[in-house]
């Protein structure tokens, strides 16, 4: 789960005591009623996995509201998202001022890590899931709207969860150089082998954007912002790949991805808090 949740801030105290929940509701079984307004997203926009659901819900112009966090974490409040500096600022519409507080309308005893993104049903104020792998799935999935699937574009996808959107993840969790050199070996011939499936095409799956450019592009937006430096995945630039280089750009071109404004926005964020960084500083 915190491989794959924005469940972690730079801090002086590490969250890492308090586990994250794991809910897991979903459209596809039943569980969740596909219901226009019913829903709202909370998430950050510096957070790669939290962004690559407000992008679908905007490409597909899904009935569901959205409702960013405020980047930093408080120092009193280090397992915990909140919406302003101070308590006064709430959601506007789940009017709570702790994302904590629609975990626990979910999990009565809640003491974990609130994580984004944290999908919301309005009605109770509850988290129903927050499994971003999952709630992207669902989304372009279960609401009528597939335009962004390929037939076999699932064995794609959850390639390239593994090797590129958790390496960087993986990577602050080595212990030796060894297992950093065999992981960001890994990470960076995975990215040559996309550069070169997209020598053809503006896309993974030729002409159309798909879910697979949508969670590709979240992790290249950030590579030479964030990742080369906080991760030390420094090996090659994006640049090196004149493919990958070229792709956000056909991605941004589509409104609803990031613009540079916001891709400056969790510059700062990144570059003005203490880095999280591998514990021996590795490579």
């Amino acid at each position: 789960m915190s491989n794959s949740a924005c469940a972690w801030q730079p801090g002086k105290k590490p969250a890492a005591t308090k586990e994250p929940a794991s809910i897991n509701q979903r459209f596809s079984t039943g569980e969740l009623p596909v219901e226009a307004d019913r829903y709202r997203l909370v998430w950050g926009r510096f957070c790669p996995w939290a962004t690559q659901s407000a992008i679908a819900i905007d490409l597909l112009k899904l009935p569901i509201s959205k409702g960013a966090i405020y980047p930093y974490r408080r120092e009193t409040l280090d397992t915990d998202w909140v919406f302003g500096p101070d308590d006064s600022v709430i959601d506007p519409v789940l009017k709570i001022a702790r994302v904590s507080q629609a975990y626990q309308k979910a999990i009565p005893d809640f003491a974990g890590r609130s994580t984004v993104p944290a999908l919301v049903d309005i009605q109770t104020g509850a988290v129903v899931n927050n499994d971003a792998n999952v709630l992207l799935n669902e989304l372009t999935q279960a609401w009528g709207d597939t335009s962004l699937n390929q037939p076999d574009e699932a064995a794609f996808d959850a390639r390239l969860l593994a090797q590129v959107n958790q390496a960087p993840g993986a990577i602050l969790d080595t212990t030796s150089q060894a297992d950093y050199d065999t992981k960001a070996k890994a990470f960076f011939d995975t990215l040559a082998a996309l550069n070169a499936r997209l020598i053809e095409h503006p896309y993974i799956f030729g002409e159309q954007l798909t879910q697979a450019d949508i969670r590709l592009f979240v992790t290249l937006v950030r590579f030479d912002l964030v990742y080369s430096q906080q991760n030390k995945l420094n090996y090659r630039r994006l640049v090196d790949y004149p493919q990958l280089w070229l792709m956000p750009n056909a991605c941004i071109k589509f409104q609803h991805f990031m613009t540079i404004r916001t891709l400056m926005r969790f510059w700062r964020i990144f570059i003005k808090s203490p880095t999280r960084q591998s514990p021996t500083l590795i490579a």
